[in-house]
């Protein structure tokens, strides 16, 4: 039986209608009791300020907390290195995610960089929908198979037949524009006016293979 086995590829372009903060504090102590502490005391003070400004206490949301020791390398007078005990370190990742309004991720920056915690940020424009970008890249690449596949058959004098096989393995993609945002903490302390902009586009690529009977 002949077959013809063609690629089918999809690709997107999808405006980010989301914002994610990714926050980083980290506490330091020579007592892990005291660390831990300091973390609990920086996280209240947090989510106080993001209270105020209109979220939830849940809204923010854990992605790794572990608690580690930390050593640093100190030379004997052999000039001989050895490990030696510095403290405990205390790292919590956190995230929170609200609709793209650049405006009110100002406003959220600068009341955070405002406070005692001073969380390390990571601005990140994403989309609320993952699952509809996807399927719309399914549906595109699944058109463009066939398209192929009918071009080659009326090249060659043949007739596509039924379908006989699809592969597809759902890949890794990235939902992250490639727009960054970064602002000076002491900018953001400023009661400047936030500069309202546009995040570049998420560009999405998927693909699947099919075979098709040629008659």
């Amino acid at each position: 039986m002949a077959s013809v086995i063609v690629k089918g590829t999809g690709s997107i372009s999808v405006k980010p209608d989301l914002i994610r903060l990714e926050l980083e504090m980290q506490t330091r102590s020579t007592d892990c009791g005291e660390a831990m502490k300091k973390a609990e005391i920086g996280l209240t003070e947090l989510i106080d300020i993001l209270k105020k400004e209109g979220f939830e206490k849940d809204d923010l949301k854990t992605s790794d907390f572990n608690v580690h020791t930390e050593y640093e390398s100190v030379p004997d007078e052999n000039n001989v290195y050895h490990s030696v005990f510095k403290g405990y370190c205390c790292d919590h990742s956190m995230k929170i995610e609200f609709s793209l309004d650049t405006e009110r991720l100002a406003t959220v920056l600068r009341a955070i960089s405002a406070s005692e915690a001073t969380p390390q940020i990571s601005v990140f424009f994403t989309v609320k929908n993952e699952e509809s970008a996807r399927e719309e890249l399914i549906r595109l690449s699944s058109a463009n198979a066939r398209r192929k596949a009918e071009l080659l058959c009326e090249a060659s004098g043949t007739k596509l037949g039924k379908l006989l096989k699809i592969s597809y393995d759902r890949s890794e993609m990235s939902f992250v524009s490639q727009a960054r945002y970064a602002m000076d903490m002491n900018c953001l302390r400023s009661t400047a006016k936030a500069v309202s902009i546009t995040p570049d586009d998420i560009k999405l690529t998927d693909c699947a293979e099919f075979e098709w009977e040629i008659l």
